[in-house]
């Protein structure tokens, strides 16, 4: 069994407080990983690899400060030439091994998904890497395609609702919400600022969402993306709200990303 505690001052040290049932029992206290251990252990299992290892880098959660207990931890390895032996040297964090021609081509042709990666990202090796791919120039005409999927999803959920008002999927939710998601990720290239949750969150509290309507729409979004059964009970009205928000958001920066392109 896994106890996660807050150690508490004690004199000139610390103790943690366990349930009475362990009295006389040893207990293993384990320190959570820094990320500054974490890069040394990740660079020197590339040690082997480094002439073929161009950059590495932390994303996702844990490079944005906003990582949670469950959190994984996302490793971006940048290399010369694809090698699968690199993946296979990690089992405790979910790597990404791309080779640099591969990133270009993602920044290129999908910079709405690979730029807020590299903008988010904390240097383990290679900072100059990490800045020339920041600074590569957006293709703002790659944005249209995921306007139109908004668009399209958007008369989708609403066709679902209209067909059964009593039983609504939590997976229109879902839908919805990665697609505010990706509104998000586009608005943070326009304005040259980082995704993150923080600022998912506060678009859709300015778009008139309240507080426990938000959380229980990203409780609904984090359930699915993790595969689990989302037992969550939605109505019209809150679902109606959600779609009027995309749409009012989209709208707002389609017409952005149009002065840009």
């Amino acid at each position: 069994m896994i106890i996660s505690k807050t150690a508490i001052g004690m004199g000139n040290g610390a103790a943690v407080y366990v349930p009475k049932e362990y009295e006389g029992k040893e207990v293993l206290v384990i320190l959570p990983e820094g990320i500054e251990d974490l890069k040394k252990r990740v660079l020197s299992k590339l040690i082997q690899f480094m002439p073929n290892v161009l950059g590495v880098y932390l994303y996702g959660s844990y490079a944005r400060g906003e990582e949670k207990q469950n959190s994984d931890i996302d490793i971006l390895i940048i290399v010369q030439e694809k090698d699968i032996r690199i993946k296979e040297l990690f089992d405790d964090v979910d790597v990404r091994v791309l080779t640099l021609k591969e990133i270009r081509k993602g920044i290129e042709n999908f910079p709405v998904v690979t730029l807020p990666i590299l903008k988010e990202s904390k240097v383990f090796l290679n900072p100059l890497l990490l800045e020339e791919l920041r600074n590569s120039k957006i293709n703002f005409d790659k944005f249209k395609w995921h306007f139109q999927d908004i668009k399209r999803i958007i008369k989708i959920v609403k066709t679902f609702v209209e067909m059964d008002e009593e039983d609504i999927s939590p997976d229109n939710i879902y839908s919805l919400m990665m697609r505010i998601r990706i509104c998000n990720m586009m608005e943070s290239l326009v304005k040259n600022e980082i995704f993150s949750n923080k600022s998912v969150k506060k678009v859709l509290l300015n778009y008139g969402l309240t507080e426990d309507e938000y959380e229980k729409f990203y409780s609904i979004y984090q359930q699915i993306r993790d595969n689990k059964d989302a037992k969550i009970k939605i109505n019209k009205e809150e679902i109606f709200k959600l779609i009027k928000i995309l749409a009012d958001y989209y709208t707002k920066l389609e017409k952005e990303v149009k002065s840009k392109a």
